[in-house]
């Protein structure tokens, strides 16, 4: 009998099941080759559709049968084997067309697939290819006869080597062989696998970066001693790029010329270390852009995956893999990849292996994530070959949390020199007492060029509306994320044109302005937070330290309601207590360590990060996966007629109402999407938008996206989504 592996192709020819495994196989073979798991990996390939050796699937191909799981009937028969060593496998294989369950959770199913005779019903519903002895000693016959010269191989060969350091490392190699077996079924069955881009060209990109960089301090209007500070980051960090992988941090002020800094240390280092990839790793996406934008001036070749990456459908197959040269991505994507049981999201872990890793911005990460992220850093450099760099003007002592010993070197040594030498500003804290929104609109006022940094999207409206009352509109700016993306780097690049040209500039701004936005203020006021966002927002204030001094100025404002959860007030709490006990130096590298020491000591975990030590120690995949959020989850996508991008808008909202959302479309409207988390508020202003072919939403709780409903006046162009509190009731959705 000849056993086929899919249905038949429209020139007639049909794929049979030894094709399909040589193929998948070798592939698989290939992908675990580069950390040293090109047995197991290949078995993964050789193994993962043992079960259409079957009737039961043979019928699906004819159209007489549906339903019919082929992958736990695959699963089941490595179960067979030395269970122990093939675990890993066997996982990767019964998930390959759903999602990772440990073995300990499938061990009642492969059991009674194997032992029982009749159908046995899996718990997706289905029924198992094969069941039973006699269907199994069919199914391996014709294996045999498929691949006469196979030998399982010893469980030397087979196993790690060596021993995994923690239940997050014995994870991750079970997503590794999942990744490649993932990818190598994806591409095989594709029939048009997607050509390797070429290599990355080291030399020439060392020499435009060389080129850039000279022609930026020929450019510069910074302070002389500043540029020389970003020149000797610069070149250090090119020369710690010449030594053997692992585990780094770079520590440096703000306005410091990082992100080249760290683009010559992954250069040198892959040149240096014979490392195939660069993985620059963002928790924002405007930091993104702003990022592809310098380095596209080095590297042609830079590939973004993101929410709001437009793809040309021939590039989408790379992103999803990760097998270009050189990617930028979000933290989202990076690491929720790395904690995941899904096939997509999986897939491209194969390709981070042997890579320098990138990631700026290390502060951003949430506490309740950290443990189990930083292990899994670790992992990434002493099993797959990593690089990984942490950057940050606010470089956290991860050595206060439990279970971490972080052994990180550091690429600038010498950076207290560094933030004692590049004093731009000083700090004024008045925290005794509530300070009313409408002072701070005041103080800003008499001033041309100043911004306030406040830490609630309701607390910026009321500051701007304030101010508004007080200066001419021209001169005054809010950014909030209640601006769609579109709209924040419209404002961003008219502040930093005005402030070029010395013309008056008032900012009312979220957090969203912290991270690595260029822009430079004369003085700033900052609601009181985390230590590491006052710092980051400091960085906005004399920037270029073209002044004497910028001024930074703390308060507490008089609100009800002062911070968005509980860890920024716990981060909050920690400054407060720290600067009643001893003035806080926010240039001082040992004052943010005794910050962060404080800060972890007194974090005893909260519900997420023990659901998710539990479920690590448990090896329970689903709820690792479901658990791992960075980033807050159930808000409604709302699109907005942002005036910039009208066209745009109308077009979306037209294909949204007419025919149903897609990934594409979502995907095209990104740039013009505010989220909002009141869904109170939301169903008022909105109505819903569905996926193509879907009906209307039944669980409630679920997010959603919307589109305002004969209602664009609730976004204008000064302050984006802004409905009034008076909107009648009458016209709910749901």
């Amino acid at each position: 009998m000849i056993y086929y592996a899919k249905s038949s192709q429209k020139d007639d020819a049909q794929e049979t099941v030894k094709k399909h495994l040589q193929a998948v196989g070798s592939l698989a073979q290939i992908y675990g080759k580069t950390f040293e798991a090109e047995i197991p990996a290949g078995l993964c390939g050789l193994f993962h559709d043992f079960g259409k050796y079957s009737s039961a699937f043979q019928k699906v191909l004819q159209g007489t049968q549906s339903g019919i799981d082929h992958a736990i009937s695959s699963a089941a028969f490595l179960y067979t084997f030395r269970k122990k060593v093939f675990r890993p496998m066997i996982e990767a294989v019964a998930a390959h067309h759903s999602h990772l369950i440990s073995q300990e959770d499938m061990a009642g199913i492969l059991d009674t697939i194997l032992q029982t005779e009749g159908p046995v019903t899996t718990s997706g519903g289905k029924q198992a290819a094969l069941c039973g002895v006699k269907a199994y000693q069919e199914a391996a016959e014709a294996f045999r006869s498929d691949f006469p010269d196979f030998r399982i191989p010893k469980s030397k060969a087979i196993s790690p080597q060596n021993s995994f350091t923690s239940p997050e490392d014995d994870m991750l190699y079970t997503r590794m062989l999942f990744s490649c077996l993932v990818d190598a079924d994806y591409t095989a069955s594709s029939h048009t696998p997607p050509e390797e881009g070429p290599p990355l060209d080291i030399s020439t990109a060392l020499k435009n970066l060389y080129n850039h960089c000279e022609a930026l301090r020929k450019n510069s209007g910074a302070d002389p001693m500043l540029n020389q500070f970003r020149t000797q980051l610069f070149e250090r960090c090119g020369q710690a790029g010449e030594q053997n992988g692992g585990l780094f941090t770079l520590t440096a002020p703000t306005g410091t010329g990082k992100t080249l800094a760290l683009l010559h240390f992954a250069l040198r280092h892959c040149q240096y270390t014979g490392k195939r990839r660069i993985i620059v790793v963002l928790p924002f996406l405007s930091l993104i852009e702003q990022s592809a934008h310098v380095y596209r001036k080095i590297i042609p070749q830079v590939m973004e995956d993101h929410s709001q990456s437009k793809l040309p459908e021939e590039l989408r197959e790379h992103a999803a893999r990760w097998d270009q040269p050189f990617l930028i991505t979000t933290s989202v994507r990076f690491f929720e990849a790395l904690f995941s049981d899904h096939p997509a999201d999986c897939r491209k872990l194969h390709n981070v292996a042997n890579s320098v890793i990138l990631f700026d911005e290390a502060q951003s990460l949430p506490v309740s994530l950290l443990t189990p992220t930083l292990k899994t850093m670790e992992v990434l450099c002493a099993r797959y070959g990593c690089s990984v760099v942490f950057s940050t003007a606010t470089q956290p002592d991860y050595t206060g949390l439990r279970e971490i010993s972080w052994p990180a070197a550091e690429l600038l040594p010498e950076h207290r020199n560094f933030y004692k030498a590049l004093r731009r500003t000083s700090a004024r804290w008045n925290i005794d007492t509530m300070t009313p929104l409408e002072v701070i609109a005041e103080k800003m006022a008499q001033n041309q060029n100043v911004c306030a940094i406040v830490n609630l999207r309701a607390h910026a409206r009321k500051l701007y509306r304030a101010l508004a009352e007080r200066c001419p509109e021209e001169e005054l700016f809010l950014l909030s994320t209640d601006l769609c993306p579109a709209h924040r780097t419209e404002v961003i690049q008219t502040i930093h044109r005005r402030q070029k040209e010395r013309l008056p500039c008032r900012v009312v701004s979220t957090q969203c302005i912290e991270a690595g936005v260029d822009l430079d203020f004369q003085q700033l006021y900052r609601a009181l937070a985390p230590l590491e966002a006052i710092i980051q927002a400091a960085g906005r204030c004399n920037r270029n330290g073209t002044a004497a001094c910028g001024e930074i100025f703390i308060f507490v404002p008089e609100e009800e309601r002062l911070y968005p959860d509980s860890h920024y007030e716990n981060g909050a709490t920690v400054v407060r207590t720290m600067q009643m006990q001893q003035a806080i130096d926010l240039n001082d590298p040992d004052c943010i360590r005794r910050y962060y020491r404080q800060l972890f000591g007194a974090f005893r975990g909260d519900s997420k990060s023990q659901t998710l030590e539990r479920a690590i120690a448990e090896r329970d995949f689903p709820v690792v996966s479901q658990t791992y959020r960075l980033i807050q989850q159930g808000g409604i996508q709302v699109l907005v007629p942002y005036e910039g991008q009208k066209a745009l808008y109308q077009k979306v909202r037209a294909q949204a109402l007419e025919t149903g959302l897609t990934k594409a479309l979502l995907r095209t409207a990104a740039p013009l999407t505010v989220t909002c988390y009141d869904r109170e508020l939301a169903e008022r202003v909105c109505e819903p938008l569905y996926f193509a072919g879907a009906g209307r939403l039944e669980n409630r709780e679920s997010p959603y996206y919307a589109v305002l409903s004969g209602q664009e006046d609730c976004y204008n162009s000064k302050m984006g989504f802004c409905p009034p509190a008076e909107q009648s009731l009458q016209n709910l959705f749901w």
